[in-house]
């Protein structure tokens, strides 16, 4: 069957809408990878309404924004809309379509910014992402290439569809939302398991290790006048205080400290941070850009050791950019944010931290958390599970996102008591 019908010289092609509509019915039963499902979509509003500009934003639940997920400026986090925002309020009330160049009167009852964001985006339609009256996203429609304006079928076509993926991109969300908590579940398991067997051999190790560095050091004084043999000694100390910082990382994994519970100001907190930084930042000559969205930033947790988290997350940002090779920038963003509600009393507090160094490969995401995994020539591979356990007995959650080549994203999710 032809997908375009047949037509004359100098006319549009026109799109066999039912095949494309049928085409799309079948895919949204198959495809459960939402930016599959995106891209199939984009490209089906592509066909129907003939433009070459689509955009589509989705609710990120954990902020509370509706972040770019395809769209010419999918790469600029700044290109961002929220639940406040008078456009966003303005379809989840009307339930409707926005034509830009016919409704001049409701773009100017939306605030500058807005205005500016609607126009980067080159939109002429602006569609609701809505189901059981919840907006969960927005698409913006440019131009069409041929320069008519869109008829009243093709808006309907196009409303049709944006309906029927409206569904589709809920449930694979929910699928997506799952997958995660099922793999946390299994990696909080899986690393309590892993502390215990730790403890043991961290237990084993430690003792037998004390006699041979105690009995090294007692034999050293003889080899003083080799120079040969003291060097060889000396570097045999070395090894065991290696081994012992190894055993000291396996018992801070399997045994951490309680919390001393205390208020702490995140913002406060990550200055000092960087202090303690400053020179390794200042040698590879890192940008770092410090930024909130928040007024409060304050949680009840253990100053100490989310110190720590926040130091082993931003010497591991550090070490990522050290080897950029020359004129890609070496910017390190740190931002804080609210996030999501957890119960009516409770909400999460967001601490990102951006870098642009060679990120991490897909196969090795599900690792990073893991004792003993490192990318490092050096790395012991325990920081990461440290901070991991130290998140997580907060309460709290981290997760990690990364495109190779580009860059890697670690988010601290911290409980707030809400205001």
């Amino acid at each position: 069957m032809a997908l375009f019908k047949k037509h004359t010289p100098g006319t549009r092609l026109t799109p066999d809408v039912g095949q494309l509509l049928s085409e799309f019915n079948h895919s949204l039963m198959l495809i459960a990878d939402k930016p599959l499902l995106i891209t199939n979509l984009v490209a089906k509003m592509k066909q129907i309404g003939g433009v070459a500009n689509v955009s589509v934003f989705l609710l990120d639940e954990g902020t509370g924004k509706l972040k770019l997920q395809h769209g010419q400026h999918a790469q600029e986090p700044d290109v961002f809309f929220t639940t406040r925002d008078r456009l966003i309020r303005w379809l989840e009330v009307n339930e409707k379509y926005l034509a830009v160049s016919s409704h001049p009167d409701i773009l100017a009852f939306f605030p500058e910014e807005e205005q500016t964001k609607i126009k980067q985006l080159q939109a002429e339609l602006i569609y609701p992402l809505k189901v059981m009256n919840r907006l969960s996203g927005t698409v913006f429609l440019g131009k069409k290439t041929d320069g008519t304006p869109f008829t009243l079928r093709e808006t309907e076509l196009l409303s049709l569809l944006v309906n029927q993926a409206a569904f589709a991109v809920e449930h694979a969300s929910l699928y997506e939302i799952q997958s995660d908590r099922i793999k946390r579940m299994y990696r909080t398991d899986r690393l309590a398991t892993l502390g215990e067997l730790a403890a043991g051999a961290a237990h084993e190790i430690r003792n037998p290790l004390t006699a041979i560095r105690s009995t090294i050091q007692y034999l050293s004084k003889d080899f003083v006048a080799d120079p040969v043999k003291n060097e060889m000694v000396t570097e045999l100390i070395a090894e065991v205080e290696r081994i012992n910082k190894i055993v000291q990382g396996l018992l801070s994994f399997a045994r951490p400290s309680a919390l001393d519970y205390a208020a702490v100001d995140i913002e406060q907190l990550i200055n000092q941070t960087l202090v303690l930084v400053t020179s390794s930042i200042h040698k590879h000559g890192i940008d770092v850009q410090f930024e909130y969205f928040t007024g409060e930033t304050t949680v009840t947790a253990d100053r100490e050791q989310l110190k720590q988290v926040f130091l082993n997350l931003i010497l591991n940002a550090t070490e990522a950019m050290a080897g950029n090779e020359e004129g890609k920038p070496r910017t390190l963003i740190i931002s804080i944010e609210r996030g999501a509600e957890i119960d009516s009393h409770t909400r999460y507090l967001l601490v990102s931290f951006e870098d642009t160094g060679k990120g991490i490969r897909e196969e090795d995401i599900d690792n990073v958390f893991n004792p003993f995994f490192t990318t490092k020539e050096e790395g012991t591979g325990l920081g990461l599970a440290i901070s991991y356990g130290i998140v997580n007995r907060h309460e709290g959650e981290i997760e990690v996102k990364s495109i190779p080549g580009k860059g890697a994203c670690f988010v601290v999710k911290l409980p707030q008591r809400a205001l």
